[in-house]
């Protein structure tokens, strides 16, 4: 029978890049960790690494083992943490989300909903293929569904956003400075036309308008520094406090919709509960 101890110290040996790295992680000296892969290759009858004194290279036999207690062990602490975590719910959650949300927010609810019940998968889908197969949706505005109960998340406010750099290149102090930007849409233009209106009584221009489909996209596009959009205070909590993008004057207005979280059906699942409080508490980061 195999060497458990071998077999770890192999893979911390692969993980880290190296004799010296894997003796680190483990706490041991470079001479444990090679006599624990002489051993291993001994008992295999393959050698695992092609000895060096600059770099390590597995061989072909090592690559594949690596993959194959790579895999193991990932397994191995999937099921250990299921023993710790508040809950051993398993299965699928399956949502259906608004393209912008789900290309802002939605990556870092589901990061802290996984780490919380690591024996869950999760799909998202579009927010098109919304039905009652889902467990919950997430929708910007309301989407009458059969059965579904529904929770408003915090009205939204608009505001002007774009990178820190492109602030102060094209030096905007004022409404009038936007002339000299390019003007990011997520739609024909009415959110821009909401703010400017509050902006300005007078007709403001961009130096050249760009049009994508939906706030996601725009965003995205801010982000990369294509020009000056629409942020929200929901989707750009993150960016907002990264620094990744910064808002632009001293103008705001209300967003014409609010977000609905909806769980479709008639029974409550439960983990469709805890992943929207999981997604109430990511959002009230903000």
């Amino acid at each position: 029978m195999l060497n458990l101890t071998a077999l770890n110290t192999f893979h911390e040996v692969a993980r880290n890049g190296g004799i010296a790295g894997a003796a680190s992680q483990l706490n041991v000296t470079d001479g444990a960790i090679r006599y624990q892969i002489r051993r291993l290759e001994e008992d295999l009858g393959e050698l695992l690494i092609v000895r060096s004194k600059r770099t390590l290279t597995l061989t072909s036999a090592g690559l594949s083992l690596f993959e194959r207690l790579n895999h193991a062990f990932q397994d191995m602490e999937r099921a250990c943490q299921s023993l710790t975590s508040t809950s051993g719910m398993d299965g699928e959650l399956n949502i259906a989300c608004a393209p912008a949300f789900a290309g802002s927010r939605l990556p870092s609810v589901i990061k802290a909903y996984c780490q919380q019940y690591p024996l869950m998968t999760v799909r998202v889908f579009p927010v098109g293929m919304a039905d009652d197969s889902m467990d919950v949706v997430i929708s910007y505005g309301e989407r009458p569904m059969p059965g579904m109960r529904e929770a408003i998340l915090r009205d939204e406010m608009y505001f002007p956003v774009c990178r820190p750099e492109l602030k102060y290149e094209w030096n905007i102090n004022s409404p009038d400075d936007l002339v000299h930007c390019i003007a990011l849409h997520a739609d024909q233009g009415a959110d821009w036309m909401r703010l400017l209106s509050m902006a300005s009584p007078k007709t403001l221009q961009f130096a050249q308008q760009i049009y994508f489909p939906n706030a996601g996209v725009s965003l995205q596009a801010a982000r990369r520094g294509c020009g000056v959009a629409v942020g929200t205070s929901i989707l750009c909590a993150d960016d907002l406090r990264s620094g990744t993008l910064v808002k632009l004057l001293d103008i705001e207005v209300p967003a014409p919709n609010p977000y609905f979280v909806i769980q479709p059906g008639q029974s409550e699942k439960e983990s469709a509960e805890r992943f929207v409080e999981t997604l109430w508490a990511e959002v009230e980061k903000a």
